[in-house]
């Protein structure tokens, strides 16, 4: 067709389509988003909605950052897609505290622009607290908020990942419990604090220090006994796999047991004696762990709670045999586990695909192993979730997807926009779907598409 994003901008300046104009808006010359932000913005309503709308792309919101009627840049404070630059111009403009809070709250607001908001804000409750959760609120102004703060902005400046030694010791100092444990989870938390909160009283400060990315393998070791089953369960998910044999086999909280369960490298009697576990949850996370014998594996693989069985199936691990007996259990969500293999021989391909199960076809459709002969049933099928697998496997040919292009279900064809195999020709089809969301999803790959060759 020769398609280009000239065609595609013609097509959205010529039908008013704002959702065409919308994906367009990004690439657009000046003079052409002008035109455009015309048809974007006509109305309150059209802003509204474009201001709330997470795919709203960040130069539209930028746009929107400017418009007079402050709910819409309230909108556009809280959007998560707005970029940093929108947030800037928005605090420039000093609206209102919630405009103010939401700027604040935003993940992508600079720190300066937050340093300023702090001097404008400071007697703010609700914008000092949103300070003091921003993981970009520099130090400073950390330091700032402690000097009045109450116990709920200590524990959330605590936990602030800019939070330096100074402000945690004196976090510390306060003797608060939940202060503590903040401070003995911080990664700037000081050696001497880690190690009084070793020996703190206190289990929840006990179990926030095993968590510390710089808590060492001695001071886990000396957890893996503590009274408290809490503070033995994160001790034994952060101790290294040299030192679990020293943990307590049979422990008598099966929270910490599980964990036991997950760790990446057990002893061979760790695993036997997990194996047969009272905890069913225990017991599917032997099956699940890579470290599992095959002969555990063919035990668990007989168990009689099926989600078990299933985490066998899951497991990389399984070898092939097993895993045609387990194409054969009874209940079809371990079925639907086999089916996602990659490593399923085509002989267990054509058994799993005899069943009516929508979750078995559902995994087989989505299986980026399986062969087109099978796909080419799945595409047919009257069920939506079956098709929608087809369309979510990445290797699905170009020659099957085009006969979802008029699938009745308007999710399927959304998420058909963006599968790579389809070409421009294909997606400029979907730009004339009566669904709007589908246009919008069509136009944005194609754009994207078409920055890529300018790349």
């Amino acid at each position: 067709m020769g398609y280009s994003f000239q065609s595609l901008l013609g097509q959205a300046l010529d039908d008013k389509d704002p959702h065409i104009a919308a994906a367009c808006h990004p690439c657009a010359e000046p003079r052409d988003r002008q035109a455009l932000e015309q048809i974007l913005f006509t109305t309150i309503r059209s802003r509204r909605q474009l201001s709330r709308a997470t795919q709203t792309p960040a130069t539209v919101l930028h746009c929107l950052a400017a418009d007079d009627n402050e709910l819409i840049r309230g909108a556009v404070a809280r959007n998560p897609s707005t970029a940093a630059a929108s947030l800037v111009t928005l605090a420039l403009n000093k609206g209102s505290v919630e405009l103010a809070v939401g700027i604040v709250s935003h993940r992508h607001t600079p720190a300066f622009t937050l340093t300023d908001l702090y001097s404008q804000h400071s007697e703010s409750a609700p914008a000092r607290q949103a300070l003091c959760r921003n993981p970009r609120t520099p130090s400073s102004v950390l330091c700032a908020l402690v000097k009045r703060a109450n116990a709920t902005e200590c524990k959330l400046i605590a936990g602030n990942p800019n939070a330096g030694e100074g402000l945690l010791r004196r976090f510390w100092e306060n003797g608060d419990s939940y202060l503590q444990a903040e401070v003995a989870a911080h990664s700037h938390c000081p050696s001497d604090l880690l190690n009084l909160a070793r020996h703190s009283p206190q289990a929840l400060v006990r179990r926030k220090m095993a968590g510390n990315p710089n808590v060492s393998d001695v001071q886990l070791i000396s957890l893996l006994d503590d009274v408290a089953p809490p503070v033995r369960a994160a001790a034994v998910r952060h101790v290294t796999s040299l030192h679990i044999g020293q943990a307590c086999l049979g422990d008598p909280s099966r929270l910490v047991r599980r964990d036991q369960a997950r760790h990446g490298r057990l002893p061979l009697k760790w695993i036997n004696t997990l194996s047969v576990d009272t905890d069913a949850w225990v017991r599917q996370l032997i099956a699940r762990n890579e470290t599992t014998p095959q002969q555990t594996l063919n035990s668990l693989a007989n168990d009689p709670v099926m989600d078990v069985r299933r985490g066998v199936s899951r497991n990389l691990m399984c070898q092939p045999s097993l895993l045609a007996m387990l194409g054969g259990d009874p209940h079809p969500w371990v079925r639907a586990g086999v089916a996602l293999r990659t490593d399923l021989p085509e002989s267990l391909m054509e058994k799993l695909s005899q069943t009516d199960d929508v979750n078995v076809l559902s995994a087989l459709g989505r299986n980026p192993m399986i062969s087109c002969r099978f796909l080419e049933r799945l595409i047919e099928h009257e069920n939506k979730d079956i098709r929608r697998a087809v369309i979510l496997n990445v290797r699905t040919p170009r020659r099957l997807l085009k006969e979802l292009l008029v699938d009745p279900y308007p999710i399927n064809r959304i998420l058909l926009a963006g599968h790579p195999s389809l070409n421009q020709s294909d997606l400029s089809r979907l730009l004339s779907d009566p669904v709007s969301d589908v246009r919008f999803a069509s136009a944005t790959s194609l754009v994207a598409r078409f920055c890529e060759e300018l790349l």
